[in-house]
């Protein structure tokens, strides 16, 4: 694997696994507000990525949707502290990039509280990641804006010299957009098509972790 300068991941679905929280929090939302509607576990889990006030309106248009941002909140709370967790090998391989001094950050779609409380769950506060939520750019991934900020933070100029990490479509037009190279982790659900073109592809974050210098 080429070393690169600067690793920037996605947060959910590749850092964090917060699949069966979004299932969940879904579920308990159509019992209430589309009863009788019982979507496939694949349905919902295509919400991870796009920012939840866009999902939201979406799903539930009849709705306000203040009403239902609080509602997601307020309901998503205990599955978050239930099933969200690191994906193997993801602490281990923070701990390398620190440890050896590799710049790394975060591009998310997800507002900065829930990205605040997601790394004091999982004990990654200590860390200080560089992080670029929601709230932070103009435009939201699949733009190039988050990205392009992160290379500024961290005076790099090089494109070449950054892998962006996801597990979807958005991240990797996200990548393309902004001119970058882009890694898939394959235990996404978020599947790639077989004809786009992969910069590097990602087994464990164990197998990773040893191929960084």
């Amino acid at each position: 694997m080429k070393q690169y300068k600067l690793y920037l991941f996605d947060l959910d679905g590749t850092l964090i696994d917060s699949d069966r929280m979004l299932i969940e929090t879904f579920r308990e939302l159509y019992s209430i507000y589309k009863p009788g509607f019982y979507p496939e576990d694949e349905y919902i889990l295509k919400f991870s990525g796009p920012q939840i006030s866009k999902t939201l309106s979406n799903e539930f248009p009849d709705l306000d949707l203040d009403l239902m941002l609080n509602e997601y909140r307020t309901r998503s709370r205990k599955f978050y502290d239930q099933y969200v967790c690191l994906f193997p090998g993801a602490k281990e391989l923070i701990d390398k990039l620190v440890s050896k001094n590799i710049p790394f950050g975060v591009i998310t779609n997800k507002h900065s509280y829930a990205t605040k409380y997601t790394y004091e769950l999982l004990d990654l506060e200590k860390y200080n990641i560089f992080s670029i939520c929601a709230d932070d750019v103009v435009n939201l991934k699949p733009h190039e804006e988050g990205i392009l900020k992160a290379m500024e933070h961290f005076g790099i100029k090089n494109k070449d010299d950054v892998l962006y990490i996801g597990d979807g479509f958005i991240d990797y037009f996200s990548a393309q957009n902004a001119g970058v190279k882009f890694g898939f982790v394959t235990w996404s659900p978020r599947s790639i098509k077989e004809n786009v073109e992969i910069d590097e592809i990602i087994d464990s974050y164990q197998s990773f972790a040893e191929e960084i210098a």
